[in-house]
C-alpha cells in the first residue's frame, strides 16, 4: 500500500508475496505494478486471466509474453485488437500449433515474423511463411532452427541477399546448399558460407579464391578447412 509505486512494483515482483496480496496488486492503478503481477509465480490463475482482460495493452502484452500463461488466454489474446499483444502470443513457447498457424496469417508483418522466429513454429507452417511478401519474415523462417531442407534450399534462391544470407547462417543448412551459396553475387552470403561449420573443404578450398578479403579469412580460419 505504499504510496511509492516503484515499492509496490518491487512487492508484485517478490516470490515472497502471497496470491492474497499480488490478487490485491493486480488492481492497482499502475499498469507497471499490475505487469509485476503477471510474471510472479504465486500469482492465481484467476487474478492472471483477469490482468488478460486488463484495460492496459502493456499489461495483456505481458500475459501474453509470460511463459506460463494457459493456452486458453493465449488463445484469447491471439485474438487482440493491438498488434504487439498478438506478437507476444506468437513469441510465446505456449502457444500451440493452431494459434500459431492463425497468426502466420496476421496483418501485420511483424506479428508473422515472430510466428517464424518461434522455435515451436512446425515445418508446415514455416513452409508458408517462406513465400511471405515481407523480406524480414522470410529472414526469420531462414534463421529458424526447425526450418526443413526443402525450405531451406527454397530460400536460398530468394531474391533477398539477407535472406540468402541467413540460410547461410543456418547451422541446419546441407552442404550442397551451401556449395550452392559459396557463389553467391553477395560476399555476406560467401562470409556466411566460410564460417558455417558444415561447410565441406572443398568448398572452403574454393572459397580460399575469393577476391573478398574477409571470405577468404573466415574460410581459412573455419575448423572443417584442410
Amino acid at each position: 500500500e505504499d504510496e511509492n509505486e516503484e515499492v509496490r512494483c518491487e512487492v508484485a515482483n517478490n516470490l515472497n508475496t502471497t496470491s492474497l496480496i499480488l490478487d490485491k496488486l493486480a488492481e492497482d492503478e499502475n499498469a507497471e505494478v499490475r505487469c509485476g503481477v503477471v510474471s510472479n509465480k504465486n500469482t492465481p490463475s484467476l487474478t492472471l486471466k483477469k490482468l488478460a482482460e486488463d484495460e492496459h495493452k502493456y499489461v495483456r502484452r505481458a500475459v501474453a509474453w509470460y511463459e506460463d500463461t494457459p493456452t486458453s488466454m493465449l488463445e484469447k489474446l491471439a485474438e487482440d485488437q493491438d498488434e504487439d499483444v498478438r506478437s507476444g502470443v506468437a513469441l510465446n513457447k505456449n502457444t500451440s500449433l493452431l494459434i500459431l498457424e492463425k497468426l502466420s496469417e496476421d496483418h501485420k508483418w511483424y506479428v508473422r515474423n515472430d510466428v517464424a522466429q518461434n522455435e515451436n513454429t512446425n515445418s508446415k507452417i514455416l513452409e508458408k511463411l517462406a513465400g511471405d511478401e515481407n523480406h524480414s519474415v522470410r529472414c526469420s523462417v531462414a534463421e529458424n532452427k526447425s526450418s526443413t531442407d526443402r525450405v531451406l534450399n527454397k530460400l536460398s534462391m530468394d531474391i533477398n541477399e539477407y535472406v540468402r544470407c541467413a540460410v547461410a547462417n543456418n547451422i541446419n543448412s546441407s552442404a550442397s546448399i551451401l556449395e550452392k551459396l559459396s557463389e553467391d553475387k553477395d560476399s555476406k552470403v560467401r562470409f556466411a558460407v566460410a564460417l558455417n561449420k558444415n561447410t565441406l573443404s572443398k568448398t572452403l578450398r574454393k572459397l580460399l579464391k575469393d577476391k573478398d578479403d574477409n571470405v577468404f579469412e573466415a574460410a581459412n580460419n573455419n575448423s572443417n578447412f584442410i
